[in-house]
């Protein structure tokens, strides 16, 4: 059981280190870049253009990840009863998204397991801001004791949970003293707290091309200042060096100049590359995308509709790559989810078996139910139903699909009969 000192210890390497750039990377995809936070220039127009390639990076991935949800079987009909039932009870759909999401943007995620009825597991997610895992020191990493540090509503102090393999311990923190409050047990049969990597480096996705969309912002919001500043033709009048300002009120209000002899007027405007520039922007853009393996779904040739999904497929090599790692890492931490929950449930009787459910991941492209359909029609006679039909992105329990397929065959048998 961590001490007292470990775990003021943790808070502040956490506040220190981590925080700030798990902040700034929640700023950049709700669209408060860091060009909002430049010096401001009183003499000249100023504006500010964000623009949404992190959230694009987000969504995106999310969507294609994460769109048609995870499915789920099990060899063990109890263990895939169970997993059903609590994946309903837990809008599991939602849970996940907000993990994939939180993946993304941080690179990390964590979900909290409790519950009120030992019956009924719940799984909730975390902000990432307010928990910190603690490993070991061996080879391969193993979680010892994670914290969560949230301040409530309205007070003045913050709370601190410890939850370890037995219990979870509870302190006030007002920012350099814990104050022991209580202690609980859980069930879990260890740490209840889940947490996810993006990939190894714990790194989200649109992380390492943030100074390509600062100098985005800063090339897009350079242009809309010139042109504001020079939006209206200077008029240049020469030969009349006595002008004064009655005589620019007059000039205005009958539109007409009297020169001196040899003088001259003449509108002077500011010459732009406006080619030059829209080049750089889509360089950039381009450069955005590629960089962080993500594919820009506005292109044109994505964008038509008239590509097969073999042929979107190989145009998202790169970014399916990104995803299949996330997949995995994601892959792994559902299991321990899994494992949680049901060594709780066995506790109450039941008999389930965590190594008996697989999980399933579809990408959410265009064509691929169609496609998976017809690979189905292929297969019917080849492979067993039930793995004909965990194949089907459309079909979300397989077992409970098959009992439906028997259960109309008997039903028509009956019609015949009568």
């Amino acid at each position: 059981m961590p001490n007292e000192s470990e775990i003021l210890t943790q808070l502040t390497a956490f506040s220190r280190r981590e925080l700030p750039r798990l902040k700034t990377l929640g700023d950049y995809y709700l669209g408060r870049h860091g060009i909002l936070r430049a010096p401001r220039d009183p003499s000249r127009p100023d504006n500010r253009l964000v623009n949404a390639f992190c959230r694009s990076i987000t969504d995106c991935t999310v969507g294609y990840f994460m769109g048609r949800g995870v499915g789920y079987s099990a060899s063990d009909e109890r263990t895939g009863a169970a997993v059903a039932r609590l994946g309903r009870e837990n809008s599991e759909s939602f849970v996940n998204n907000a993990l994939a999401r939180d993946l993304s943007v941080y690179g990390r995620a964590a979900e909290l397991l409790w519950y009120e009825d030992v019956a009924h597991p719940r799984f909730t997610p975390l902000p990432v801001t307010t928990v910190i895992p603690v490993y070991d020191n061996t080879v391969d990493p193993r979680l010892s004791y994670a914290i969560r540090c949230f301040r409530p509503d309205g007070s003045r102090t913050s709370v601190v949970e410890v939850y370890t393999e037995r219990e979870m311990i509870v302190y006030d923190y007002d920012g350099n003293a814990l104050t022991f409050r209580r202690r609980a047990p859980h069930y879990f049969g260890g740490v209840p707290v889940i947490f996810y990597d993006n990939n190894r480096d714990r790194q989200g996705d649109f992380e390492p091309v943030l100074t390509l969309v600062d100098a985005y912002d800063r090339l897009e919001s350079a242009s809309v200042n010139d042109f504001e500043l020079f939006a209206d033709s200077y008029l240049a009048i020469s030969g009349m060096g006595a002008t004064d300002e009655e005589d620019l009120a007059r000039i205005r209000r009958d539109r007409v100049i009297l020169l001196d002899a040899g003088g001259q007027a003449q509108w002077l405007t500011k010459t732009v590359n406006d080619a030059y520039i829209e080049n750089l922007k889509s360089r950039i853009a381009k450069d955005i995308y590629r960089f962080s393996n993500t594919v820009d779904m506005a292109e044109e040739t994505l964008a038509g509709g008239t590509l097969s999904g073999v042929a979107i497929r190989y145009r998202l090599l790169n970014f399916e790559n990104r995803v299949a790692v996330t997949e995995q890492y994601f892959r792994r931490s559902l299991r321990e989810r899994w494992r949680r929950i049901c060594h709780l449930l066995n506790l109450t009787g039941e008999k389930l078996d965590a190594d008996a459910i697989r999980m399933s991941f579809v990408r959410n492209l265009p064509g691929m139910p169609e496609e998976a359909v017809d690979m189905a029609r292929k297969l019917t006679g080849i492979l067993s139903q039930r793995s004909v039909l965990e194949g089907l992105p459309m079909v979300e329990d397989a077992e409970n699909e098959m009992e439906r397929i028997e259960k109309e065959r008997a039903n028509a048998q009956e019609d015949e009969h009568e």
